[in-house]
């Protein structure tokens, strides 16, 4: 959609100048969708997906942007312009799809026609001897299948293409003889038979935990247990709940099905160093839940890739580079509050990047920039996505530069120093700096209380939320967005604006 109308938006300023070159840059372009109607996962299977369809992934009803507005909001068609009133800080899911709808469509009333609804592309391969990507679809209704050849490609699924299990979890309810429901976070069409009167358990202290557990105390759920690894998502931040029905078991996963079925032990986990994940140990605390009725997995989602070939299937950072390939000899991190307490910590010997991945250079394919991909990594992700959609047209018109292969990756080097430097970023993507930091944090605890907490946790936020709006205001930059939000070296007034409400809002 958001590429779409990029497009859109230039024609009609290359029309308007009579810049009859820049038209003709223009791509002519196909769109395939799986669903019948445009709104991807934005639209709740309960109400406006589509029924006869169910391999659609579809959020939850509940669902509530865990953004302010103002950060969502768009250039070139304002809240005002369509809601007229004034609006919460949150928005609910489906007015925001109306207003992205009718954005698009409000002076392109055929927006849509280029779209090829009900069809599923099914393979996606290189021809290197035409110089053409050879893309097979299969329509649903038509039970037709196509073959056709294409000059460029964007992969644009989303990265909640489908749902994502910790599998050793499912496994445990599975073979331990779990007698309640499990289900996942995108499957909560009923929702209120899952919860009302019984109690329940989330997997996972994210976003959809937080929506949820707040839903399901309006279905009148009598208590709520959620789960997490790590003790630092924002369900677990949440400090009181409406009527204390809610209880976060901080570092906590299920070990056991107890209760003859009906009831969970929680063991606490911990990082081991060695092996850079999180273990188990016999000496740690447990926690048995009894009476559990259902089990909800809101562990996120993964993005599809399977009619990509194989060779072209990044990874969206999560497969990691190797430490000494990309940082020099004898690194040492620019000093931040936390160093006087945790000193140089010598980096992991892999590391899982935020915003680079081993395979891509700002959304293009390192190996073949004729294929791009379309998604966010950063705080801003609606915003994001609009900036990556001009980006990506800009590379196909030849008003960005793409320098060449080598020249990518040392970029990308460059970006991984940036990373490494936040120490948000840094925790996120080095296991070695993220225990180190645990283990002070643990002390801190034991020495303080309970109640401690990070008298720099709010410039840490902060330097983070920045470093994602400086990668942004380069792509607005390098695509020709639209709007100035500043550059990668300094963020202007706007785009300094624009932080400070993401960092008000988490507070």
């Amino acid at each position: 959609m958001f590429f779409l109308h990029a497009i859109e938006m230039r024609r009609r300023e290359m029309e308007e100048k009579g810049d009859l070159e820049g038209l003709a840059s223009l791509p002519i372009v196909t769109c395939f969708e799986r669903a019948s109607v445009p709104g991807g996962v934005w639209r709740a299977k309960s109400t406006d997906g589509n029924p006869e369809q169910t391999d659609t992934t579809n959020m939850y009803e509940a669902l509530w942007t865990n953004g302010p507005k103002e950060n969502i909001e768009f250039h070139d068609y304002t809240y005002d312009d369509h809601f007229h009133q004034p609006l919460p800080v949150y928005m609910p899911r489906q007015p925001l799809l109306d207003y992205m709808l009718c954005r698009v469509t409000r002076n392109c009333p055929h927006f849509f026609d280029a779209v090829r609804f009900n069809t599923n592309v099914t393979s996606v391969k290189w021809d290197e001897e035409k110089s053409k990507f050879v893309v097979a679809t299969s329509n649903h209704e038509t039970k037709e299948e196509l073959t056709e050849t294409f000059d460029k490609c964007i992969w644009a699924a989303g990265q909640n293409g489908k749902p994502s299990f910790p599998m050793h979890i499912k496994r445990l309810l599975k073979c331990g003889g779990f007698k309640g429901k499990c289900i996942h976070s995108s499957e909560c069409e009923d929702f209120k038979t899952d919860v009302e009167g019984k109690r329940v358990v989330f997997i996972g202290d994210e976003y959809s935990a937080e929506d949820l557990a707040l839903q399901a105390i309006k279905l009148g759920v009598e208590k709520v247990f959620i789960c997490s690894r790590r003790g630092w998502g924002v369900a677990t931040y949440t400090s009181a709940w409406p009527m204390k029905k809610v209880e976060a078991c901080e570092c906590m996963l299920p070990t056991e099905v107890i209760q003859d079925g009906r009831g969970l032990r929680l063991t606490e986990v911990y990082p081991d160093i060695e092996t850079e994940e999180y273990e188990f140990a016999n000496d740690r605390d447990t926690k048995d839940l009894l009476d559990i009725e259902t089990v909800v997995f809101c562990t996120g989602y993964k993005p599809n890739l399977s009619m990509i070939e194989a060779s072209m299937r990044p990874s969206f950072c999560n497969v990691p580079f190797e430490t000494e390939e990309v940082l020099p000899e004898n690194w040492t991190m620019t000093p931040n509050p936390s160093s006087e307490h945790l000193g140089h910590v010598l980096p992991s010997e892999e590391l899982y990047t935020c915003y680079v991945d081993p395979l891509l250079y700002r959304n293009t394919l390192i190996s073949n920039p004729n294929m791009m991909y379309l998604f966010s990594n950063a705080h801003y992700p609606l915003k994001d996505i609009d900036v990556m959609a001009w980006l990506c047209l800009s590379y196909i018109t030849g008003d960005a530069e793409l320098p060449s292969a080598e020249e990518m990756q040392r970029r990308n080097k460059l970006d991984i120093l940036e990373e490494m430097d936040d120490f948000i970023s840094r925790a996120n993507c080095d296991f070695c700096y993220f225990a180190a930091y645990d283990d002070f944090f643990d002390k801190k605890i034991i020495e303080e209380g309970k109640s401690w907490k990070d008298p720099n946790e709010a410039e840490y936020d902060l330097i983070s939320m920045r470093l994602g709006a400086r990668f942004m205001a380069r792509s607005m930059q390098d695509g020709g967005y639209p709007e100035d939000i500043g550059n990668f070296t300094k963020l202007n007034e706007k785009g300094e604006r624009m932080v400070q409400m993401d960092f008000l809002s988490g507070l």
